[in-house]
Parts: C-alpha cells; structure tokens; sequence
C-alpha cells in the first residue's frame, strides 16, 4: 500500500513539474513516467491515462492553494458574519490579503502551481473550471472587504478584486523580467519590493475611495 501511495505521489509531483513546464498537450505520458521513475504502465493503472492524472494534478495544487489562504479568509469571513468589520479592520485585513499574494507570487514553492494556472487554456476543456476555481475564494472575500470601504455593487468590486491579484500573480509569473535588477538581492522578494507592490494596490484602493466620496 505504501508503495502504491509513493508512486502516485512521484506521478503527481512528475505531472505538476512537467505540466507547468510545457503545457498540457505537449507532455506525454512517458515523459511522466520518466520524470517519476516509474513505468509507463504504472499512470494507467493509478489514473487510467493522462486527462485523469492532469485532473488529479490540479486538484493537488488547488489544495495546496486553498490550505495556504483558509485560515486569513475564514478569519474574515467569520468577522463579516458578525458584523464587526469596521473600515479600519477592512484595511488591515485586505493588507493581509495582498501580503498572502505576494508571497504566492513569489514564493518558489508555488511557481508550479502558478504555471499551471496560465497554461490553463492548453488543457482539456472541461478541466479548466478547477484551476479558475486556484484563487477564487481568496478574490471573492478580497471584494467582500473592498466593499467594506468603499461603496462598490458586487461586479465591481469583484472586478477590483481581479484586478489586484491578477496583477500581484502576473508581476511574479514574469518576475524574471525584472531579475537582472534584484539579482544582488540577498533575498527572493526584497522588501523595498513586496512594500512598494503593496503600497500601489492599496493606493488604488485609496483612490477609487477618494474618486466615490466625491461623487
């Protein structure tokens, strides 16, 4: 049994690497079953061809998403269902909220599952609702808070959302575009970088307030 779960651990771990690299259509099974130092006969015994191993590859890293923003979001949304968020909480909990981005952004250990977010569009079609589904609860409770502070219909504040974290998982994606200037950095993510990225979406956030209050 123990045997069992290691390969298909090795067969999950293989799929994520392989996938996130070179998308779905163009990582065969054998490659798999070579990345994992397994037989080609072994994925179609655990999960019968590669559309099932995909399946079971984006629900590991839509776990393994969920797992790491769950305690923040139940935190806030246990706070909205008391009714005891003021505006005031609303900031420091959407500062939380853009700090967990970041470091998903990034952190190594998500870059895989991040790959495997944008190269969505090159797998079945069918499959493609779970990894939309990656940051979705993470989105919907930043434009609870959004609306907390500022007056927004649930579009737009679901949009305002997007736009945040897409933009915070979209800079990480690319990040090696900006390398050759944080390469003497003595950490992955400097810190004059994580507050300046911080700093611009709550400025917006800041600005769309002003721009309402004035209306």
């Amino acid at each position: 049994m123990n045997e069992q779960i290691n390969t298909k651990d090795r067969l999950i771990r293989a799929g994520v690497k392989l996938f996130a690299k070179y998308g779905y259509a163009a990582t065969s099974t054998r490659m798999i079953a070579s990345e994992a130092g397994v037989n080609l006969s072994a994925i179609a015994f655990h999960y019968t061809n590669k559309e099932k191993l995909y399946q079971a590859c984006l629900e590991y890293m839509q776990e393994k998403i969920k797992a790491y923003y769950s305690p923040s979001c139940r935190e806030i949304e246990e706070a909205l269902a008391e009714g005891e968020m003021s505006e005031e909480k609303a900031w420091h909990y959407l500062e939380r909220l853009i700090d967990l981005q970041i470091e998903v952004a990034f952190g190594k250990k998500y870059q895989s599952t991040l790959a495997l977010v944008y190269r969505e569009e090159s797998g079945p079609e069918g499959l493609r609702p779970l990894t939309r589904e990656v940051f979705d609860q993470q989105e919907r409770v930043m434009a609870q808070l959004l609306q907390a502070i500022v007056p927004l219909t649930d579009n737009q504040a679901r949009v305002i959302s997007r736009f945040i974290n897409g933009s915070i998982i979209a800079f990480g994606e690319h990040k090696s575009l900006i390398a050759p200037y944080i390469g003497d950095a003595p950490e992955e993510k400097p810190g004059w970088l994580r507050s300046q990225i911080r700093s611009s979406c709550l400025a917006m956030v800041r600005g769309i307030k002003e721009e309402r209050e004035t209306i």
